[in-house]
């Protein structure tokens, strides 16, 4: 049988592909949805503790050789306790599983919570990519990119050098409960590379007038603290990556609604959550393979204009398919124990 390798959350940052190959990873993912893809929506469990989760998210990927032998197959395995930062843990704990897709056999298992912040922070440079044009400039009125941040925690901080290196250039409001917090990671924010000033807001409204970008990681939980639609510029692309925290269903209503999977996304649409929402009006894989029609167009190409919801609730394939580099990379590097079968 072959050795099963286990990789370390510091290894798994050690053998991560540099950022370029990780946005090409994400529209990978992202165009293979629907097309080359296997994935069912999340199968979870409830634990106890008020608004925690449990979700198994396997992924096939179809490659080229007729055999399979180039398939990608896994699964992440993802634990989400709201509670936990009191007791000093992380929210999230998670796992992702490769397999041979010949034998099925176990090849790997590895941390997951690094790539859950690259691989979702990539997604969201998929988005950023297509739905704007080459340059915002003026796309509000400013002479840089505007970006707000909803959030200050790791998601955030992972998305940093997402919008360094597409708008470059790019001045951040951050805002948070915890203004030190997002003070903090303001701080932080100035030293990375493309990111032309950074600022801590103690609102989300200040945070948002004026965005060419909002991005929402407020961390899912029981309260979504929707944000007024009438705050947002007619043009604002607003990526929201925790399900519906900070996005009101009047949002995706008066917008064009894309979501990174749709059967997911109706699964996921019951009781509070997704409340009033809309069916979407595409899929970001739908747009980017052309199967799509939106509306309007910006400057003669097939970009959309208006206000653009772009929601991504976190797809097993993306973990799966930045597993599968982090892998190779991990074995040119000769990173990782072989465990014992």
């Amino acid at each position: 049988m072959k050795p099963l390798r286990h990789l370390s959350a510091s290894e798994v940052a050690a053998a991560m592909p540099p950022l370029a190959e990780r946005l090409t990873l994400a529209e990978l993912t992202m165009r293979a949805l629907g097309r080359d893809a296997e994935m069912p929506p999340k199968i979870g469990v409830h634990p106890r503790q008020p608004g925690s989760l449990a979700h198994a998210m396997p992924a096939l990927l179809r490659g080229k050789a007729v055999d399979g032998a180039d398939d990608l197959i896994g699964a992440k395995w993802i634990t989400g306790f709201p509670a936990n930062p009191n007791s000093g843990l992380p929210t999230y704990h998670a796992l992702v599983l490769l397999n041979d897709p010949l034998t099925g056999e176990s090849v790997a298992v590895m941390d997951a919570a690094t790539i859950t912040g690259a691989r979702t922070a990539a997604i969201s440079g998929t988005a950023i990519r297509h739905f704007l044009r080459e340059s915002t400039a003026g796309t509000v009125g400013g002479d840089e990119p505007r970006v707000a941040l909803l959030g200050a925690g790791a998601q955030a901080r992972g998305h940093l050098p997402v919008i360094g290196h597409l708008l470059p250039g790019a001045r951040v409001r951050i805002t948070d409960r915890d203004g030190a917090r997002a003070s903090a990671l303001a701080g932080e924010a100035v030293r990375v590379e493309g990111i032309g000033s950074a600022e801590a807001v103690s609102s989300v409204r200040e945070a948002v007038e004026s965005a060419d970008v909002v991005i929402s990681v407020v961390s899912f939980g029981p309260n979504p603290q929707a944000l007024d639609p009438d705050w947002l510029g007619s043009s604002a692309l607003f990526i929201a990556v925790d399900y519906d925290m900070q996005a009101p269903a009047a949002l995706a209503r008066d917008s064009l609604f894309v979501v990174d999977e749709r059967d997911q996304f109706l699964a996921t649409r019951s009781g509070p959550t997704f409340a009033g929402y809309p069916d979407p009006d595409a899929t970001i894989g739908e747009l980017l393979r052309g199967e799509a029609t939106h509306r309007g167009s910006a400057g003669g190409t097939d970009r959309p204009t208006g206000r653009i919801l772009f929601t991504h609730l976190g797809v097993g394939l993306a973990d799966v398919v930045f597993a599968s580099a982090i892998l190779a990379r991990a074995q040119q590097l000769g990173l990782g124990r072989l465990l014992p079968r």
